[in-house]
């Protein structure tokens, strides 16, 4: 699976099923010179769209300056799985080929990469028998619960890339920013003191809210296929929060008030490990 979607050309169509929302993607890859190129658009909405040329990232927006970063596709809406690397999936998860299926009329393979924990959720993935792209993904809960799902609508697969790949490659797109060199866990003064088994610290930094002189610290953790991120700001001496915890789909929101701290957590995970997550801050 991992293969084709990084080297095969092809067009996708998909709807992405979260909570009450159903929100419908195009998909484009190809190689051009041996280079990937990719295109994400959703088809709901002001326009949103991501091009990724090997490793940077542009973002495009209407009424917005394009911007590019370096990087892997961010908030993208396709799972991690497709890229995550094997041997760090079965770290924490045992993968099952389960059987055979038909999605969006085409013979497919059922794998399941169930976490080996309760404290994170379950992935179902059906595979296009034929070339290995995905056809369907699933969110599961440990109850069985399907949080989120992926459903491919139209699949082509052709020997040349599109024409629009092929104008990607030409486009004068911006130049990526520079990444000031990301902090260590070192340098913050409050660690957290439990996370679930596998997962660590992919991103760290230190930064200012958008539209505001409020700076907060951030961190990302990850297991190869979950994320979730963790925003830390202080609050003023006048001003108070409340607990508060959202749920939409697969998405966990937690924020919670700590030693005049507002700590927020946003990602794929149970809200009981959210909960546990974000106790075990402590302070230097």
């Amino acid at each position: 699976m991992q293969q084709a979607v990084k080297k095969l050309n092809y067009e996708m169509s998909f709807v992405v099923v979260s909570g009450n929302k159903a929100t419908p993607w195009r998909w484009f890859h190809g190689l051009v010179d041996d280079k990937e190129i990719e295109i994400l658009t959703a088809l709901n909405g002001p326009g949103q769209q991501m091009i990724r040329v090997g490793d940077v990232v542009t973002y495009l927006q209407p009424e917005e300056a394009a911007f590019s970063i370096k990087g892997a596709i961010a908030d993208s809406p396709l799972p991690e799985v497709l890229s995550a690397d094997p041997k760090v999936i079965q770290a924490s998860y045992d993968l099952h080929v389960v059987g055979k299926s038909r999605v969006a009329g085409l013979p497919a393979r059922l794998i399941r990469i169930l976490s080996r924990q309760d404290d994170r959720y379950h992935y179902w993935i059906w595979v296009h028998e034929e070339t290995g792209l995905m056809l369907k993904s699933a969110v599961v809960s440990n109850e069985g619960e399907v949080l989120e799902q992926i459903q491919v609508s139209n699949l082509q697969v052709t020997e040349e890339s599109n024409v629009l790949i092929n104008e990607v490659a030409e486009a004068d797109l911006p130049e990526p920013y520079s990444v000031k060199k990301r902090k260590t866990m070192a340098d913050l003064d409050w660690q957290i003191h439990w996370v679930p088994k596998g997962f660590s610290p992919v991103k760290l930094d230190r930064h200012y809210l958008l539209g505001g002189r409020e700076i907060v610290d951030y961190m990302m953790l990850s297991d190869g296929i979950v994320w979730c991120s963790i925003y830390m700001r202080p609050l003023n001496q006048q001003e108070s929060i409340q607990p508060m915890m959202l749920n939409s789909g697969a998405i966990t929101y937690l924020s919670l008030p700590m030693r005049q701290h507002e700590v927020t957590l946003v990602g794929k995970i149970p809200p009981q490990t959210a909960e546990r997550l974000l106790n075990s801050i402590r302070w230097k």
